[in-house]
């Protein structure tokens, strides 16, 4: 950022002079702005997963440029994919899709949103709403985190790269419930338990608590009623667990 610039964190005007806003109009220069950096709704309620934006090619004239990782357009045909890779958007609005298509306008600093099959979820989308939830589908964050007498472990996986893993991990188990995962340690916790209040109401770390949904009980569920050392489905070939003691 250069002094005399509006801050590229900024999700409006981000990256435009700060000249550009002393008219009536308030013009940034662009008529919208989508980038990843800036705070998304509920960043303020849980730990917000950045999204990744692409651009379709090829670019149409209305797309004016990428700068600092933010891309600026008028209103017009360029379509944008906006994703969530490992889990869903968390405002309620995108109705948990994981990946949809985003237009500028047809109104200035407005988006037109729509899922992959076509379906128009919105044409006033802010550029904040692309924040994605730190549990993946069929699954809800759980602000918090436990105490080790508060609940029953299935099992302890390290090795484990992504929170879409643990989930797999824990599907494998039909007694596994909520997972606690962090991917600054690959560490997946699977818990017995569906846990919807946490022991204390701060996180510690990067650590998510992920309970099943509650329409989502009663579901198929893995062949294993004990957790094992199991990697068939996921790489790489194994994972390093601690398992509980089942006798």
């Amino acid at each position: 950022d250069y002094w005399g610039y509006c801050s590229s964190l900024c999700s409006y005007c981000g990256g435009s002079p700060i000249t550009t806003r002393d008219g009536q109009e308030e013009s940034c220069g662009y008529d919208c702005l989508l980038g990843a950096d800036w705070d998304m709704v509920g960043y303020d309620k849980a730990p917000l997963l950045k999204p990744t934006i692409d651009v379709s090619l090829p670019k149409e004239a209305n797309y004016i440029a990428e700068k600092g990782g933010q891309h600026q357009l008028n209103i017009g045909p360029q379509s944008v994919t906006i994703s969530c890779p490992d889990t869903k958007f968390y405002d309620p609005a995108l109705q948990q899709q994981t990946s949809v298509q985003v237009k500028c306008g047809p109104e200035k600093y407005r988006l037109t949103v729509t899922t992959e099959s076509g379906a128009t979820l919105g044409e006033k989308f802010k550029n904040d709403q692309f924040g994605c939830d730190p549990c993946p589908s069929s699954y809800s964050y759980v602000p918090g985190f436990l105490s080790s007498g508060d609940f029953s472990s299935n099992g302890i996986f390290y090795d484990v790269k992504t929170v879409q893993d643990c989930k797999i991990l824990c599907e494998e188990s039909c007694v596994c419930q909520t997972f606690d995962y962090s991917k600054q340690q690959s560490r997946c916790q699977l818990i017995k338990e569906l846990i919807t209040k946490p022991s204390f109401s701060s996180s510690i770390g990067d650590y998510v608590l992920c309970a099943k949904a509650e329409d989502e009980e009663g579901l198929s569920c893995g062949i294993n009623s004990k957790t094992r050392c199991f990697a068939s489905a996921l790489p790489p070939a194994a994972y390093n667990c601690q398992l509980p003691d089942f006798n």
